[in-house]
């Protein structure tokens, strides 16, 4: 009998993953605590099932395709947005949250960044030790001008910490 037979905890959960060029839609099955998930370094594809992909890059010929499922690299990911609030039981963020600005190549995500007691504005996407870093109250902005309409605002984003760029206080 294998893992997904012995009746783990799985919870269906709607997402949008960003990507370079891509924005994802769809059900991300989550095993156990949210945040334990997807920073598993032993796991390094999510896959997204009943997913909408869109081209988002002007000329782009993957304008919009459904798939029952979509298997993403975790490391290409830039963003994977939630569409409802958890609690902070389920999701397992830092208690202390700071409003910043986080650029990737990509993006720009506004939010409140949950981070240790400790931690210094400067340094806590490098020093964080997980492979995503947890934002609540997020709004989301494109760096390019998208082909197909993106994702605005999220009560709950996690992006990962290689693709950020820079990052300041708002």
């Amino acid at each position: 009998m294998g893992f997904f037979e012995q009746g783990a905890m799985v919870r269906e959960m709607p997402v949008t993953v960003l990507l370079a060029g891509f924005q994802a839609k769809g059900m991300l099955p989550v095993f156990g605590m949210l945040q334990t998930y997807i920073n598993d370094d032993t796991k390094s594809v999510f896959t997204i099932r009943n997913a909408t992909l869109h081209g988002l890059e002007p000329g782009n010929p993957a304008v919009s395709m459904h798939l029952p499922e979509l298997y993403v690299r975790k490391d290409q990911c830039h963003a994977v947005a939630f569409t409802e609030t958890l609690s902070h039981d389920e999701t397992g963020l830092m208690p202390r949250a700071e409003r910043l600005a986080v650029y990737t190549s990509h993006f720009v995500i506004q939010g409140h960044y949950h981070m240790g007691a400790d931690e210094m504005l400067s340094d806590f996407i490098d020093s964080a030790k997980s492979l995503f870093i947890g934002a609540t109250d997020a709004f989301i902005f494109p760096l390019f001008k998208p082909q197909a309409a993106v994702i605005q605002q999220s009560p709950l984003v996690f992006i990962y910490r290689d693709v950020t760029r820079m990052h300041h206080p708002m």
